[in-house]
């Protein structure tokens, strides 16, 4: 007998409409009437599937998260140096920033609209956020970092503040993300 559950399509369509009105319109600006007439879906399907409307946004930011970090994070194990690992992102980002639906990082929007610290969403979001933080750490240590939590926070601070710009000012990553991130990190290694 399998214990492997079928794939809930239905499940699947709510969350991917879901996740496309959040991360275009905000968390506080779509409504669940929104979500389940634009996934062609009853509210009853919908809270049959997430008990409430922060379920939904907690489950949106685990799946948007992941392939935020899959689509900017190179593989731990490549061929690449540690250093050229951590410079990667942030070619990654730029990248991401010339898609035409760029809104930024969803973790960043989803923690600019809840002020609870202690939503379960923003807690996701937190979470999110130190996945790629514990990248550069690794990274860091790596390569001989003199502070390898210091350089990722550092790290950090240009990988948001990159995105930030980008959306205050409706342009692209600029090059000089990619330029700080590279001098914080020469800056840390040794000669």
């Amino acid at each position: 007998m399998s214990t492997e559950t079928k794939p809930d399509k239905v499940r699947d369509r709510i969350l991917k409409t879901a996740g496309e009105l959040f991360y275009c319109e905000g968390i506080n600006a779509t409504g669940v009437d929104r979500i389940s007439e634009a996934a062609g879906v009853s509210k009853r399907s919908l809270y049959q599937r997430f008990a409430s409307k922060d379920e939904l946004v907690v489950a949106y930011l685990v799946a948007a998260g992941a392939a935020y970090l899959d689509g900017v994070v190179p593989p731990e194990d490549d061929e690449k140096t540690p250093r050229d690992r951590m410079l990667a992102v942030f070619s990654g980002l730029q990248n991401k920033s010339f898609e035409a639906d760029f809104r930024g990082c969803p973790c960043i929007n989803a923690a600019a609209e809840l002020a609870d610290a202690a939503h379960p969403a923003r807690v996701t979001a937190v979470e999110n956020k130190l996945l790629l933080q514990g990248f550069f750490a690794r990274q860091a240590a790596l390569a001989g970092a003199l502070d390898p939590p210091g350089l990722a926070q550092q790290l950090m601070m240009v990988f948001d503040g990159g995105m930030s710009y980008a959306l205050v000012h409706d342009t692209t990553i600029p090059g000089s993300c990619h330029a700080a991130a590279q001098a914080l990190i020469e800056a840390q290694l040794p000669r």
